[in-house]
């Protein structure tokens, strides 16, 4: 009925527990204050983009936002951790939103890891844009169709995406915030046991992911057929009955899939490295910290000790290096070494880079970033 009390039934129902009756009336009173504090904290908010707009500050304050992530989350006691930050991700979401709205391009389709990611950086208040391939979240990016991209960039397992390896170079966009995210993989089909399953689609990383289970359940009865991303491969199975997909189990609810099976992957607690790119320049993170990385690529002669002698300054400043990679370059003879260094000491830093520039025969910095991993 209009206007009545959802308490009443709940009184009505509990009336031999007083004590119950009055916790709840007390939850009542506290869920009541955080909404009015929402409401207030929204109506400062509110000025603060009035201000940022009057200067051309970015809505999106990436420091900020990540700080204040951290440092709310780690307040938390009987709450879960995890929860107290995704709480707080979404007043961020909602309260950034009265200032206009971010516009977030991601490896699509809908329900693929990296839109998985993109919810936990901006939440769910921002407007998402799935896109068919990595080259065209950098494209949207450096053509401002979007005003964040997010990609794929390390596999704990199968290492460095070659294709956002080659774009970061191509294109002149930067990295401004990366996540780690914990990755699992379902087995989803229209149908609802493995008898019939002729085909598994899926992206060619998630089917090196989960090789050892594929040939344990199916052998060499069926064919693999390689997607774009693990999202792709659902949306494929969904349109073939004698097929299945290996994916995020989201996918099943979005797509209406069945889940055969869960947890396939080879290896537990597989992680992928997910990044944050714009062609903003107004964007900045704080020169160092523990949580801050920094991202560059740069080449060598090839010759004996060469590498060794680039390698040399970061051991002897005292850089920790996160990652390092190579590949060869897309249009030249030369192979790119990919390193990813926490920034902890800024002078530091630069004094390797120095002498790193001069041993290098190519030489590119993607940007300066905070990094967080998510549960």
């Amino acid at each position: 009925m209009p206007g009545q009390n959802p308490n009443n039934n709940f009184r009505n129902n509990y009336k031999g527990l007083p004590e119950l009756i009055r916790l709840r009336a007390e939850i009542d009173k506290i869920d009541n204050k955080i909404v009015s504090l929402i409401n207030k904290r929204a109506k400062i908010a509110k000025k603060i983009y009035e201000i940022k707009a009057k200067n051309n500050f970015e809505i999106f304050d990436v420091e900020r936002e990540h700080e204040k992530i951290i440092q709310l989350s780690s307040q938390a006691e009987l709450f879960p951790k995890s929860s107290m930050e995704q709480v707080f991700l979404e007043i961020l979401s909602g309260t950034r939103k009265l200032g206009g709205e971010i516009k977030v391009g991601y490896l699509g389709p809908e329900g693929s890891f990296s839109h998985e990611s993109a919810l936990r950086i901006f939440g769910s208040a921002s407007s998402f844009t799935p896109l068919k391939g990595i080259d065209e979240v950098f494209k949207s990016v450096a053509e401002n169709k979007v005003d964040y991209g997010v990609i794929p960039l390390e596999n704990s397992r199968d290492g460095l995406v070659g294709e956002t390896l080659d774009s970061l170079i191509e294109y002149t966009t930067k990295i401004i915030y990366e996540v780690s995210l914990e990755v699992s993989f379902a087995f989803l089909s229209k149908q609802k046991s493995f008898d019939n399953i002729k085909r598994i689609y899926s992206h060619p990383k998630a089917v090196a992911q989960c090789s050892r289970w594929i040939k344990e359940k199916f052998g060499n009865t069926v064919e693999i057929v390689y997607t774009n991303s693990t999202s792709e491969g659902a949306n494929k199975a969904a349109e073939d009955e004698f097929a299945g997909a290996i994916a995020s189990e989201k996918m099943a609810k979005i797509l209406g899939l069945n889940v055969l099976e869960r947890q396939i992957q080879d290896f537990w607690g597989g992680r992928t490295d997910f990044i944050v790119i714009t062609s903003k320049n107004n964007i900045h993170c704080k020169f160092s910290g523990h949580d801050v990385r920094v991202a560059l690529c740069f080449s060598v002669n090839d010759e004996p000790g060469a590498l060794h002698r680039a390698l040399t300054p970061f051991a002897k400043y005292k850089i920790n290096m996160k990652k390092i990679h190579s590949r060869p370059d897309k249009h030249t003879s030369r192979y790119n070494f990919f390193v990813e260094a926490q920034l902890s000491n800024i002078k530091n830093f630069e004094l390797a880079i120095q002498k790193v520039k001069k041993i290098s025969t190519f030489f590119k910095e993607f940007g300066r970033f905070y990094h967080r991993d998510i549960s």
